[in-house]
């Protein structure tokens, strides 16, 4: 049973608590609940004045609701607030209010929980799964897998997955895990069901089975795909531009290597890999002052890899 009492602060008021009070300084309240209207414990409230007036105690307040998911401000110069009220796991809620001299109206501040993007697409297809349980188990596993836990993460994945199997989208994290556990095949696999699930997915996977592809030497059936990928500007990785580079270096197409080597540089100015080949290019056309430049910017951003050692041992030979 929620308890909405604000007697105390009708106590502290009659003990003269407040007596030392500025006159035109008011007293804001209120009650914090989650989206099934419990009362919320430890959300940050925030109050901010958008007003000139200014109280003694400044023009930001900041509180805790406590385990009624009460909380209560004090000194509050009259005039207009922003109040913001924050927690772990649900939406910040922001909104303005009015504070006048004295004790003002209670408020009543709903949280509504963050819904991860995959239980907002399945929306009424979760039927009887609890899509706060869910969402949390969603977390945790991007969570495992951003941190590069990869077998807390599959676990995690593959629960979520046997829970819901309409959670299609899932196999995409699944086989970009099997994948980096150079488990080829599995992975594949996990991508098609993807695609097989959702066609949408179809343009992406062959992207990913391109790259598994690459790994294994397949560079033939890997180029189309991540060519088709680049020209498409679905936003390629900075690996996918460098590997095109290295097919059509391999070709003898040096030109074309020197403008995906470009675009992977584009993609990440700090990575000395397509420095380094760019570097290669310019020796290759016998640009010595070109490739010295590109060496030197191998050697100082990554001095420690092979790139940078091999560039170094190169410019120190180089007249």
């Amino acid at each position: 049973m929620r308890k909405h009492s604000f007697t105390f602060l009708v106590i502290m008021l009659a003990t003269g608590l407040f007596a030392s009070t500025a006159p035109a300084q008011g007293i804001f309240s209120g009650i914090v609940l989650d989206h099934e209207d419990n009362e919320f414990e430890g959300a940050t409230i925030i109050m901010e004045s958008t007003s000139s007036a200014r109280s003694s105690t400044g023009a930001r307040h900041e509180v805790t609701s406590d385990a009624g998911g009460r909380f209560v401000m004090i000194g509050l110069a009259s005039g207009q607030w922003t109040i913001t009220v924050e927690a772990e796991g649900f939406q910040p809620q922001s909104s303005t209010t009015t504070i006048r001299q004295g004790p003002n109206s209670p408020m009543n501040i709903y949280l509504e929980r963050i819904l991860h993007p995959l239980e907002i697409a399945l929306g009424d297809a979760l039927g009887d799964v609890d899509p706060a349980a869910l969402t949390d188990q969603l977390f945790a596993a991007d969570a495992a897998y951003n941190s590069q836990q990869w077998d807390q993460a599959l676990t995690a994945y593959r629960s979520i997955l046997e829970q819901l199997p309409s959670m299609t989208q899932v196999n995409m994290q699944i086989g970009a895990i099997l994948r980096e556990q150079e488990q080829y095949e599995e992975a594949i696999a996990a991508f098609e069901q993807a695609a097989a699930a959702n066609p949408e997915l179809e343009a992406e996977v062959e992207v990913e089975i391109a790259r598994i592809k690459m790994t294994l030497g397949d560079f033939e059936a890997a180029s189309s795909a991540l060519a088709a990928s680049v020209a498409a500007g679905d936003g390629a990785a900075r690996e996918d531009l460098y590997n095109l580079g290295e097919l059509e270096f391999a070709k003898g197409n040096i030109d074309a290597a020197a403008g995906f080597y470009e675009k992977a540089s584009a993609a990440d100015p700090d990575w000395a890999k397509p420095l380094f080949k760019l570097a290669l290019v310019a020796l290759n056309k016998g640009d010595m002052d070109t490739a010295k430049q590109f060496f030197s910017q191998v050697v100082e951003k990554d001095p420690d890899s092979e790139e940078g050692a091999q560039a170094r041992a190169t410019l120190d030979a180089l007249p």
